[in-house]
């Protein structure tokens, strides 16, 4: 019996693979540092091995067929899989590494550890680069199993990453109540007092806002929200009018009160922010995300 796979030259899934990601002959040529009538005899040979055409020329772009579709999935794992074992093999050292790593974090990640994790890799492993993106309403398990980032930040309890990625904690953050240096507000504020005041809602995604609407619904209260923006950068002037609170992790709360006219109260009784670490099952044994797992947890530590 005629068997596919051993007819089928190996080298062809890696190009399979890129143009999967760029659907363009040429742009997948210069990811692959190969010639565009190279890359474009391997997909010859690779339609006549498969006999289907894998991908179809429209206006915009290259559109993979429903066997390309169904193809693209094994052949990233198995890749990926031999990249893991590849990166295993010759292990990591973090003085001589110029990789980048790759991030998805909520924006009070951003703020509130990145330039301590940036300070961390720039000791640690001085030829190394992070790349940090927005968290957006994603399962990330694609991403993740193309290597396209290594590993992704959210929160504990938001039900949005696949069940099949790894997850675990990463660190606990206390919510705390900013308002402007003159606001008279007591160190520790209650909840009552809290919905006196009109408040700021931070974050495109909401998450630690929704923690404490959901803390204050339990005791029967709801606050106004007066202005909603996407990040915590309009913050320090909106609070510096005097109108408004604003209820956010820590570590941002901390930072915004050594450089700006703004004082932080602690809540009446304790409400935390948790953060976890997802990483697909490909690269858990990755020896740079190993390494880079405990560099997070010692930046988020601080």
């Amino acid at each position: 019996m005629d068997n596919l796979f051993q007819r089928l030259d190996l080298n062809l899934l890696r190009v399979f693979d890129v143009l999967m990601q760029c659907r363009n002959v040429t742009r997948a040529a210069e990811r692959l540092n190969l010639s565009q009538s190279t890359v474009s005899h391997a997909l010859g040979r690779l339609r006549q091995t498969l006999d289907d055409p894998l991908f179809v020329m429209t206006r915009k772009e290259m559109r993979p067929t429903q066997r390309a579709q169904a193809l693209a999935t094994p052949v990233r794992q198995a890749l990926a899989l031999l990249e893991q074992g590849v990166r295993q093999s010759a292990g990591f050292e973090p003085s001589r590494s110029q990789r980048t790593f790759r991030l998805a974090v909520p924006s009070s990640i951003e703020h509130g550890v990145v330039p301590q994790l940036v300070e961390l890799l720039h000791t640690r492993a001085p030829g190394c680069r992070l790349a940090v993106s927005e968290l957006v309403n994603s399962d990330y398990e694609d991403a993740l199993a193309r290597a396209e980032l290594d590993l992704v930040v959210s929160f504990a309890g938001a039900d949005h990453l696949s069940e099949r990625l790894l997850t675990d904690t990463w660190f606990h953050n206390p919510m705390v109540c900013l308002s402007a240096k003159d606001s008279r507000l007591p160190e520790v504020i209650e909840p009552s007092q809290l919905v006196e005041w009109s408040h700021v809602s931070t974050s495109n995604w909401g998450h630690n806002q929704t923690l404490v609407d959901g803390w204050l619904s339990e005791k029967g209260l709801v606050r106004h929200i007066g202005v909603w923006v996407p990040s915590f950068e309009a913050l320090p002037r909106l609070l510096a009018t005097g109108r408004y609170l604003a209820v956010v992790p820590e570590m941002i709360g901390r930072d915004l009160c050594i450089h700006y006219p703004l004082q932080s109260h602690t809540l009446s009784e304790p409400l935390h922010s948790t953060y976890v670490l997802a990483q697909h099952p490909l690269t858990e044994f990755d020896p740079a995300l190993v390494w880079f797992r405990q560099l997070l947890r010692d930046a988020g530590g601080q």
